[in-house]
């Protein structure tokens, strides 16, 4: 009787490693793939077998099988020996549509063509400095998206699926307790503010969106009972901001610029603050070199996909005060985001 080999207490070799990071997007391309069939919400609560999985997803039995079983390995799935059916563990079930910590809209983006097309130029965007996807669009990212709502709705679902992660953890790392009025610029379709609102009943919040999006947050915001308490303001930020609140927030916008860009943003918010008025910038901020963070990884995104970049706290600093503003605070959050506030210098 063969018998498997038991873990060893050793760590593993440097060459083990380095492997797996080479074959890390194998693994990615897997759940994407997954997320991309439905296969978690096919099996839901119910474990399958993998010729109902199949039958549901279109795809071939054996090589889905194939599929399965190395998700099992990685935790993902379960397969019961008795049944023969596969199950999603607590990690899998992630990849549902309607659990609230859902990664698949990430997954759907990620695994899009476009952002496959952007990493395989990787090199090009190293060499330029520009986003490679432009490429593959013939437009910039933002313009393509805007030409293209099935695409665009796909990004989009990504950023949303992020912000529902997100904004809890803003609301419980910064007191908005002492703010009348909150501005969410470039808000999209009001998940942060809706945060803000349930959670300080006293707020009135605000949304200033560009148009064809300010139309979908109107939507959700009438669907989730905050219609009166909250406005939506159609505009550009690059052009002006509606003058006097209380707090403005920029959430997952910067990263999306360049310095000359962001620079333009933070300007036009500087003129509508008011002496007494914050600036809450909801970003992941770099901690320097020789440290593993999430934020590495966006900071790579950004460059090939938009042309932005993830910041240091030095280079958040510095941007500031170009912009006529000091940091007056930086706290984190359970999330890979902080929160930076800013006041005018």
């Amino acid at each position: 009787m063969s018998q498997h080999p038991r873990p060893s207490s050793t760590p593993p070799p440097a060459a083990l490693i380095m492997t797996q990071m080479v074959y890390g997007f194998w693994v990615s391309r897997c759940l994407q793939i997954m997320a991309e069939l439905g296969l978690a919400d096919t099996i839901g609560d119910v474990p399958k077998s993998v010729e109902d999985l199949a039958k549901a997803s279109g795809t071939h039995a054996p090589a889905l099988r194939r599929m399965l079983r190395l998700l099992s390995g990685l935790g993902v799935l379960r397969k019961d020996e008795q049944s023969d059916c596969w199950g999603l563990t607590e990690l899998g079930s992630m990849l549902r549509k309607d659990n609230p910590g859902s990664v698949y809209g990430s997954l759907r983006a990620h695994g899009h063509i476009l952002s496959w097309q952007a990493w395989g130029d990787l090199k090009g965007s190293l060499t330029t400095g520009q986003p490679s996807v432009e490429k593959f669009m013939g437009d910039s990212f933002f313009n393509y998206l805007a030409a293209h709502p099935e695409d665009a709705a796909i990004f989009n679902g990504s950023m949303a699926a992020y912000q529902t992660l997100n904004a809890p953890a803003v609301v419980n790392a910064y007191d908005f307790s002492a703010a009348r009025t909150v501005m969410d610029v470039g808000g999209g379709t009001g998940t942060l503010i809706s945060h803000i609102l349930q959670a300080h009943p006293a707020i009135r919040g605000s949304i200033f969106e560009m148009a064809h999006v300010a139309v979908e947050a109107r939507e959700r915001l009438a669907s989730m009972g905050l219609k009166e308490r909250c406005d939506v303001v159609d505009g550009d930020f690059f052009a002006t901001i509606p003058q006097g609140q209380d707090v403005y927030i920029l959430s997952q916008i910067l990263h999306d610029w360049d310095d000359e860009k962001s620079l333009r943003i933070l300007s036009n918010i500087r003129q509508a603050m008011r002496p007494d008025s914050k600036l809450l910038i909801v970003e992941t901020v770099l901690p320097g070199d020789n440290a593993m963070h999430f934020g590495n990884l966006y900071d790579m995104a950004m460059l090939v996909l938009v042309g932005g970049q993830e910041r240091t706290e030095a280079e958040y600093i510095a941007l500031a005060q170009k912009a006529g503003m000091k940091v007056a605070n930086i706290l984190p959050t359970t999330m890979p985001p902080s929160v930076v506030e800013l006041v005018p210098a």
